[in-house]
């Protein structure tokens, strides 16, 4: 959902904060001084989603061993401004480079990249909003630059991309996938090398509304020839405002950076190896329980602390492989279910062999969750895995195809599972 056209001063006037996520740099504290306004290079709106274009399957089948290499963007640009400064000039040194694997350092044999926001904001723009409006961006960007400035560990960093995609594609049987610095050899026995790393962050606010925008990036070459066999640009989106943003810590900032860390990981890495669409349907349905909401029919509420998740399959009698349709029989279908509270992942089953799961542990009363559950499909020696179990989708975002997730008030419920099945854990629960 885009962010609403009110703002504070009486003023419409929408202001695009953009961030590169960038190799490590210093803080320099000095203000920048307001910049001619024609010398300001507009800057692009942000990425709107488009159609999925999975990797062909017959590149998926050439693909015996992959190597993932952490991709970064060099910058020598640096945090500053103040709320009656604007703040110019400071995107313009980020570049991604030929290849996306230089180093920044090494943890492990891995390359690290910690990404220091860098602020724009055009004078032009800034120099029509009221003192009031100037101060509130003032404060939400010198939060978020003292939180990261502060970090001891930060999610976005294409390392720790590198690392998660790597581990999504270790468990894969059909891929023998390893995870290498950019300055490491590749194996001559390498089929391809898969890039991965972030790009652009963006903030867009309008009024007291402020909708964070990260991207992430794929793009895999043939070690033969060097020539680039896919390429995959996905994001992640979500809106609050201001205030909620900076409160508490930064608390919701927190959750955003790990939720979408978890999202894009797993999208890079199943788009282009293990993901399959399945013509059908997954939904949830009541057990003795988990009721289900009379008005809501994704909403659960139990009295239970282990309670039992049920759901329907209704999949076509073929589902597609990395080729074309190939029969899988219902029977050899297995499921893995999560839980999320509004932090973190609270709980995962995998390989459930049946449409329905108890509990293997208490959840903490007086709370609510998000499930979900997705299809396991075994081809031969080869895993593939359908989608996670969703809301349908509202008229507005079905139109935007599924390259990013879109967030809707991310104080309610993360992005990534905003459209997952809620589950309520009663007060003074019990077995």
């Amino acid at each position: 959902m885009q962010p609403g056209p009110s703002s504070p001063g009486g003023s419409s006037l929408p202001v695009l904060l953009t961030i590169v996520s960038a190799a490590l740099i210093s803080l320099v504290s000095n203000v920048v001084e307001a910049a001619d306004p024609a010398s300001i290079a507009e800057l692009d709106p942000p990425l709107m989603p488009q159609l999925w274009e999975p990797m062909p399957p017959e590149m998926r089948a050439g693909i015996g061993e992959v190597v993932v290499i952490a991709s970064d963007a060099n910058t020598d640009d640096s945090i500053s401004g103040t709320y009656d400064k604007a703040t110019a000039g400071l995107v313009q040194g980020a570049d991604e480079g030929r290849r996306m694997g230089t180093v920044a350092g090494q943890v492990g044999g891995v390359n690290v990249v910690v990404p220091i926001p860098v602020l724009q904001l055009p004078g032009m723009v800034y120099g029509g909003l009221s003192g009031a409006a100037k101060r509130e961006i003032q404060e939400f960007r010198d939060a978020l630059t003292e939180d990261i400035a502060n970090a001891r560990t930060l999610p976005l960093t294409n390392g720790g991309l590198a690392l998660d995609v790597h581990r999504y594609l270790y468990s894969l049987p059909q891929v023998d996938a390893k995870l290498i610095a950019s300055s490491t050899p590749i194996p001559e026995s390498a089929d391809a090398v898969l890039y991965v790393g972030f790009q652009e962050f963006k903030i867009d606010v309008d009024g007291k509304q402020a909708t964070l925008i990260l991207t992430a990036k794929a793009e895999l070459q043939r070690t033969s020839d060097g020539v680039e066999m896919y390429s995959r640009v996905i994001e992640y989106h979500d809106t609050d405002t201001l205030e909620n943003w900076t409160k508490n810590d930064m608390a919701l900032w927190h959750d955003y950076t790990n939720f979408a860390a978890h999202y894009l990981a797993r999208e890079l890495s199943g788009e282009a190896f293990h993901r399959v669409v399945v013509p059908g349907t997954l939904d949830p349905i009541p057990t003795a329980t988990a009721k289900q909401d009379r008005k809501d029919r994704h909403r659960y509420v139990s009295k239970a602390a282990t309670p039992e998740l049920r759901w329907q399959h209704n999949a076509a009698a073929s589902a597609p492989t990395a080729g074309s349709a190939f029969p899988v029989a219902q029977s050899t279908v297995t499921y893995d279910v999560e839980i999320y509270d509004a932090h973190r992942r609270v709980y995962a089953q995998r390989d459930i062999p049946v449409t329905t799961h108890v509990l293997g542990f208490e959840l903490e009363g007086c709370q609510a969750y998000r499930w979900s559950v997705r299809p396991t499909y075994r081809l031969g020696n080869d895993v593939y895995f359908g989608e996670w179990m969703r809301r349908p989708p509202d008229e507005a975002n079905a139109a935007k195809g599924r390259n990013g997730l879109i967030g809707r008030k991310a104080s309610e419920a993360p992005a990534y599972t905003q459209d997952f099945p809620e589950l309520e854990i009663k007060c003074g629960k019990r077995r």
